[in-house]
Order: C-alpha cells, then sequence, then structure tokens
C-alpha cells in the first residue's frame, strides 16, 4: 500500500507533463494521418496511468476481491479462465491431470496476477484458442499456458522476462509492448518460487510458458 501511494505520488508529475507535449504534439501533428494514430494511442495510455494511479490514491490499501480466498492451483486458474471467458471470444481448453495434487493455496494476489497476466497475454495473442494444461505430482505442480498465435519474435525470445525489450519486426502496435507485463507476472511468480519457462509451442504455434512450483514451497506461501 505505501508503495503504491508513493507510485502514485511520484508518477503523477512526469505524467502530466507527457500529457501536455503530446497534445501539442497532437495540434502539431492533427493532419499526418501516421503520426496522428501514434499521438492518439500515446494520449489514451498517459489517460490509462493517470486512472490507475487516480484508484491507488483513493485507497492504496484496497485489496482486490477477485479471488478471495484459499483455493487449490487447479481453482485458482479456473477462476482466472472465467473472468476472461466474460469478456473473450477466444476459447479455453483447460487440460487436468485426473492425479493432480488439490491442495490449497493460501491467497496470495501475487500468484493471481502473475497467472493471469499470462493468460492474459495469450488471450490477447491467441487468434482462436488458449491451451492450459495442470499437471502435478507429489514434489511438482505445473501450469502451462499456450496459444496458437504468431508466438514469441525470434529477435527476443532470449531476452523474454526482461523489461523495456520490443520486436523490431512487430507490425501490430496494438498488440506490440515493451514487455513490462510478462516482467512484472514473472517478476511476481519468482518471488513466490516459482520457476518459469518461456519458448514457442511446438505443437500450437504460437507462445508457451510454463511455471512450476516445488509443491513444498507452494504449500508454505
Amino acid at each position: 500500500g505505501g508503495q503504491a501511494a508513493a507510485a502514485a505520488h511520484s508518477l503523477g508529475t512526469p505524467l502530466s507533463t507527457i500529457k501536455i507535449i503530446s497534445q501539442e504534439l497532437f495540434e502539431q501533428f492533427k493532419n499526418d494521418k501516421d503520426v496522428k494514430k501514434d499521438i492518439d494511442l500515446l494520449v489514451s495510455q498517459v489517460d490509462r496511468c493517470n486512472e490507475i494511479l487516480k484508484r491507488l490514491t483513493l485507497n492504496p490499501i484496497v485489496e482486490d476481491e477477485f479471488i478471495d480466498k484459499d483455493l487449490s492451483l487447479h481453482d485458482y486458474v479456473k477462476e482466472i479462465v472465467t473472468s476472461f471467458q466474460e469478456i473473450s471470444d477466444k476459447n479455453f481448453d483447460i487440460d487436468i491431470e485426473q492425479n493432480a495434487n488439490s491442495f490449497n493455496v493460501t491467497k496470495s494476489i501475487e500468484i493471481v496476477y502473475g497467472i493471469r497476466n499470462f493468460i492474459g497475454n495469450a488471450n490477447k495473442f491467441a487468434k482462436n484458442n488458449i491451451y492450459i494444461a495442470i499437471k502435478s505430482d507429489s514434489e511438482v505442480s505445473e501450469i502451462t499456458i499456450e496459444d496458437d498465435g504468431p508466438g514469441f519474435p525470434k529477435d527476443v525470445l532470449s531476452k523474454i522476462g526482461e523489461p523495456y525489450i520490443k520486436s523490431i519486426k512487430s507490425k501490430d502496435k496494438s498488440k506490440s509492448g515493451l514487455g513490462l507485463g510478462i516482467f512484472i507476472g514473472k517478476t511476481l511468480l519468482e518471488k513466490n518460487k516459482a520457476k518459469l519457462i518461456f519458448r514457442n509451442s511446438e505443437t500450437r504455434g504460437g507462445a508457451e510458458i510454463k511455471i512450476e512450483w516445488q509443491n513444498k514451497n507452494l504449500a508454505n506461501i
């Protein structure tokens, strides 16, 4: 909560400066269709940041009510997928190993947002389908998230998980980014003892993320 309030306070001024300059650039280049499109996106993203910071400022210690109890890893995933199915036209295929362990995990906002981040990315980039497999045995539990989208660009694959990376080959600016979402998701999950592997799926054609825990660590979060 304290960090959220500090971030809201510290980022308010630079974001206001960015917004003023972007509005001036919009007036200067409003007749240039290509530049105008980029500036429109910049202005909208600044507004989005300001809305997020406003919520943090109003109540920086508010708890997210999404998943408000201890659940098994399987139920975590089911709840997260349900939240996306309400707004997505993509197909979610969840495969849960029948003999998988189902012990409850202490509610962790960091795990929720970490998993939600990667399922959200799969939903964003998939053409039609997202595949989620949950497996566990007496020692290890893992979640594998795959999609049938374009996959990770080869020029950034070796740097996946680092912030501020962007493929030079990306054609769709609405789906390209700076790698911050993956960096944040990876950081949140690794903080909670997870091991992550990023690669392109050999069977689905898109991206593949594997999140793995030692059960002894997952049970003690």
